[in-house]
């Protein structure tokens, strides 16, 4: 649920994500959808395993998003560093490709906790999920009531 919707300030909200962090390793915000734009859920803290971008994944609900993102962060937590272009899940009804996020700002707490006194860009890859179908958004019409992309489709991106 929105904190900000719970009438949280900005230093609750500050405190409540690096008290997840601090408890485990990271956090996940969620970000309802509006008109025109999916829901979308993204870490916070990943940034702190070396430098590793944090994870987004756009038009799933929190409760499906949140599990994913928690067991890739806790790959990337034991060392596994995730990257641009990689299919994770690959022969699975949903599997999940990585692509670089173009404009990361609009994670605005993974900046606002981890852009640092110079306001530095927090890198971020994106977690798009293929249909029942194994089709990649960039393969489907009408794609973008499913999920926003926020960067690039990989080159090498004709199916499966």
């Amino acid at each position: 649920m929105c904190l900000k919707c719970q009438g949280l300030t900005d230093a609750q909200i500050r405190a409540h994500y690096l008290a997840l962090i601090e408890d485990h390793g990271w956090a996940i915000c969620t970000v309802g959808a509006g008109p025109g734009s999916p829901p979308m859920a993204y870490t916070i803290g990943l940034t702190r395993y070396h430098g590793h971008p944090e994870l987004v994944i756009s038009g799933l609900a929190a409760r499906d998003a949140t599990p994913v993102l928690n067991d890739l962060g806790a790959e990337v937590r034991d060392g596994r560093r995730l990257s641009a272009g990689e299919v994770i899940g690959a022969g699975r009804p949903h599997p999940y490709q990585l692509i670089e996020v173009w404009r990361p700002r609009r994670l605005i707490w993974a900046h606002e906790i981890y852009g640092g006194p110079d306001r530095r860009v927090v890198p971020a890859l994106q977690l798009v999920w293929a249909d029942h179908d194994g089709r990649w958004p960039w393969l489907r019409p009408g794609r973008d009531r499913y999920q926003h992309l926020l960067g690039p489709a990989p080159a090498n991106s004709g199916g499966r």
